[in-house]
């Protein structure tokens, strides 16, 4: 997992791959308060963003998953929320087996668990070995929330 502030992106990121470069300067360059939501291209079915709205939820009441596919980028453009994590390990217990077409696992419980906080600006590049529960509320207080999911294909990224 990779962590980081948006307005960072004008310095480049030079150390990411281009695919995920391209992804977070289109997450700088749009205003997704005034965008409805839905998805939208990036680059085709390579990579594409999801700005979604949503009310957080108790973070227990979420299931930790992972991807094999596709690298999440979770920005979070309004608001704020726990994101839970975990790196892959044989610990987990799966509850719903991957889904091919859904390009998602879902698991028991993060082990061992950690969590971040995703406030306005923030965004986390997670990589198939990243577990995670994302719109986890904060002090138990479930609060709006603008954000936005790049879908970025592993085989995508050089």
């Amino acid at each position: 997992m990779v962590l980081g502030k948006i307005r960072e992106a004008g310095a480049g990121f030079t150390k990411f791959p281009e695919a995920i470069r391209k992804a977070l300067f289109f997450l700088a360059e749009h205003n997704f308060n005034e965008m409805e939501d839905g998805t939208y291209p990036i680059d085709g079915k390579n990579s594409y963003a999801i700005v979604q709205r949503y009310n957080t939820r108790i973070p227990e009441s979420g299931k930790p998953e992972a991807h094999r596919k596709f690298v999440d980028i979770q920005y979070v453009v309004k608001g704020k929320e726990e994101l839970g994590w975990c790196p892959l390990n044989p610990e987990l217990i799966e509850i719903i087996p991957y889904d091919y077409e859904r390009d998602i696992v879902f698991y028991e419980r993060l082990v061992p668990g950690s969590s971040i906080v995703l406030d306005e600006g923030t965004f986390a590049v997670l990589y198939p070995a990243d577990v995670h529960r994302p719109c986890g509320s904060l002090d138990g207080k479930l609060e709006p929330v603008t954000k936005v999911v790049v879908k970025i294909a592993v085989d995508y990224i050089k």
